[in-house]
């Protein structure tokens, strides 16, 4: 009858390397108190008892989970699949793998989730946490409030209570630039589509817009969307039909809603850009996709993922990082054939 083995423990790589059992564990946790003769030993005698540690003692020990929370708090279940969002998502999650670190995605989209979220993070069942607020609701940010582990954000939040770092896109620089783009053009008789107003990007790409128009700006000139998607564009593009022919320019505040305008324009009658120029923001795989393609204001959305967990790996691992610190990644305009 086979017997099981009998498993390695720490003390018997202690006795193999001829050490402490205390020199082992410092070993095992990273500790710089270690010579390198007692690391070596140590490293041969885990190589030769094939030693593997145990991980969840060594995470209680440290009071470490090696698992980081990205919590995604949405008013729309639309949002999360847009691409900005997936794509974040994916840059985070590869430079956290690299790290070490399994990340988990939360979303909160209703009162329940939320309050559930809230409940693990009071757990402390994460070693950092990247909140992906794209809501004004700061409902869940409290939280963390009385949380003693790291926290980045994906917006800036202009709440002085909120002490998280950001890492943001200069939304306002990039609808500024591209609204001047057109006004360059020619086409100064331009409407806005603007984003929900939920929205922390939103209104700050509604910003942008104003300060492109300057003493032109006109609350008239903006159409108030519910939501990202398409069908706010074609609605935007019903409620300014009386004025079509003397609009020469939509303005939008994504990819989504400005496909949404082009193809309400076309039913109408309405040639983009020969008669009616149409600029987005996102640079999604939609831009490329629609009909005319779609200029647009490009923001890297992997990046972002990337930069906010780099920000948050420096924070885990000690490093300070100012109250209120803000990292706002550049935009670029890209020029199609819709403007």
């Amino acid at each position: 009858m086979k017997t099981a083995q009998k498993k390695v423990t720490i003390r018997d790589v202690a006795q193999r390397a001829g050490v402490s059992y205390g020199t082992v564990s410092r070993y095992l946790n990273g500790n710089d108190h270690v010579s390198q003769d007692a690391s070596d030993r140590i490293a041969a005698a885990i190589d030769e008892l094939k030693y593997t540690p145990n991980r969840a003692a060594r995470s209680l020990a440290q009071q470490r989970t090696s698992t980081v929370a990205l919590i995604i708090q949405v008013e729309s279940n639309e949002t999360i699949v847009q691409s900005s969002v997936s794509e974040a998502m994916a840059g985070a999650n590869q430079t956290l793998g690299d790290a070490g670190y399994q990340m988990v995605t939360l979303i909160a989209n209703t009162e329940d989730s939320t309050r559930r979220i809230a409940q693990l993070v009071r757990s402390d069942f994460a070693d950092g946490y990247l909140l992906f607020s794209l809501s004004n609701d700061d409902s869940l940010a409290n939280t963390f409030l009385g949380v003693d582990r790291p926290v980045v954000r994906s917006e800036i939040s202009d709440r002085g209570d909120l002490p998280y770092p950001a890492v943001d896109f200069a939304n306002a620089d990039g609808q500024r630039n591209v609204t001047r783009y057109l006004l360059n053009k020619g086409r100064d008789a331009l409407v806005y589509v603007c984003g929900p107003g939920y929205s922390p990007s939103s209104v700050n790409r509604l910003e942008g817009f104003k300060q492109a128009m300057g003493e032109r700006f006109d609350e008239r000139q903006v159409y108030y969307a519910d939501d990202w998607e398409i069908t706010s564009g074609e609605m935007a593009a019903v409620e300014f039909q009386p004025m079509l022919d003397h609009i020469n320019g939509f303005v939008c505040a994504n990819d989504n809603i400005a496909v949404g305008v082009i193809n309400q324009l076309t039913r109408f009658g309405y040639r983009v850009p020969e008669d009616i120029a149409v600029t987005g923001f996102d640079d999604s795989p939609l831009a490329i996709m629609a009909n005319p393609k779609l200029t647009t204001v490009r923001q890297d959305s992997i990046s972002h993922g990337r930069v906010m967990a780099e920000l948050l790996l420096a924070m885990m691992r000690g490093e300070q990082v100012e109250d209120h610190y803000v990292r706002l990644l550049p935009t670029s305009i890209v020029e199609r054939e819709s403007a």
